[in-house]
């Protein structure tokens, strides 16, 4: 997915009315869990000048990521299985 499609997919999100909705990440389909989302990282010099230049992939500069955060403070760490069916 690009960063493109997830703006379209999210923007459709919001004008169905989710708008306001946390964004969690749901991953792992056979034992489903969910983080919240801790934020964006973009490849920019910055950014990238944060790291070990070791440790940076070689697709690196052409990936953005959503990085994870914690599980949900009053909620299951558990995702809902629906939510890998529903994902498009």
């Amino acid at each position: 997915m690009t960063v493109n499609e997830m703006i379209e997919r999210l923007q459709e999100a919001a004008e169905d009315g989710f708008g306001d909705c946390e964004l969690r990440l749901a991953f792992q389909e056979r034992w489903p869990l969910q983080f919240t989302v801790r934020g964006i990282a973009s490849p920019d010099d910055e950014s990238r000048g944060m790291g070990e230049p070791d440790e940076e992939p070689d697709d690196a500069s052409s990936v953005v990521y959503i990085v994870e955060g914690d599980h949900p403070r009053d909620d299951s760490p558990y995702a809902p299985g629906w939510a890998f069916a529903a994902a498009r």
